[in-house]
């Protein structure tokens, strides 16, 4: 039976991609910093031939998601995808926010990702397949105010899944990889600040700012079961490299590239947001 590995699973996106593994008839592994979220994840996921592994992770830190690609291998001697979806987002001026607030997103949304390419790819090189699913967001390839951090974040991990696609072609393996770039959809984002380790100081959200993000993504954002099920078919059925979730995106992407070609500050897209 193949085995899926899911980081930030226990909420969004993370949730639904686990969920959406279980129904393709894999054992899944899910992976979150927050322990009691993580645990209601593993109790709805059961479900009648199929095995789920819950492990509290910090992908901000390197031995947790070893130990992670460790525990996976324990149990189930094998991984065919991998999903490293752990995301956190904070709002304010470039110049504003604090050190560790920009250390903090960076630490999660970047060496999160990084951390598990050095975990898994190596398993999956050794087994000669396998799937590696990066999150990053449709702001990768927009432009957003007054997030710097999660913005410039993202952009980065487009880029590194662009380069390990490439690196793994140039040494002839079959492990696939795609990036998906979400737009709006229904998740916790907005309350990945009450998690946020110690070693980052505290992160002042002004509580009203914090429910109008979960007010807007519970009124427009999409359905992260849904999504789930679009993205994995466009990434396991379809094979696709990148993958969008909202058509406007597209379009939007089109309009940034060419702005930057004639050497124009792209302009805002009203329609964006981060939260996946």
């Amino acid at each position: 039976m193949k085995v899926g590995v899911v980081t930030g699973a226990a909420s969004g996106l993370g949730l639904g991609l686990a969920s959406s593994l279980v129904d393709r008839g894999m054992n899944v592994v899910i992976a979150d910093i927050n322990g009691d979220a993580l645990a209601q994840a593993e109790k709805r996921l059961q479900t009648d031939g199929v095995e789920i592994l819950a492990v509290r992770t910090d992908v901000t830190k390197a031995d947790d998601v070893a130990a992670l690609a460790g525990r996976t291998r324990d149990r189930f001697g094998r991984v065919d995808v991998v999903c490293l979806n752990a995301g956190v987002s904070l709002r304010g001026r470039a110049w504003e926010l604090t050190v560790d607030d920009w250390r903090w997103i960076y630490d999660v949304n970047v060496f999160g990702v990084v951390h598990g390419i050095r975990s898994f790819v190596p398993g999956l090189l050794e087994t000669g397949g396998g799937h590696v699913l990066i999150t990053a967001s449709n702001s990768a390839v927009t432009v957003l105010p007054a997030l710097a951090p999660y913005v410039s974040s993202k952009h980065a991990v487009l880029a590194a899944a662009e380069v390990l696609q490439h690196d793994l072609v140039e040494v002839g393996s079959d492990v696939r990889v795609s990036v998906v770039l979400p737009g709006a959809i229904r998740s916790g984002m907005a309350d990945a600040v009450l998690n946020r380790p110690a070693d980052y100081g505290s992160a002042r959200v002004d509580e009203k700012i914090r429910q109008a993000s979960h007010a807007f993504l519970d009124r427009y954002g999409m359905d992260p079961r849904v999504m789930a099920d679009d993205v994995l078919r466009s990434a396991l059925d379809e094979h696709s490299f990148c993958i969008f979730t909202h058509p406007a995106d597209v379009a939007t992407l089109t309009a940034h590239t060419e702005a930057l070609r004639e050497g124009r500050l792209p302009n805002v897209v009203s329609h964006v947001i981060q939260e996946n």
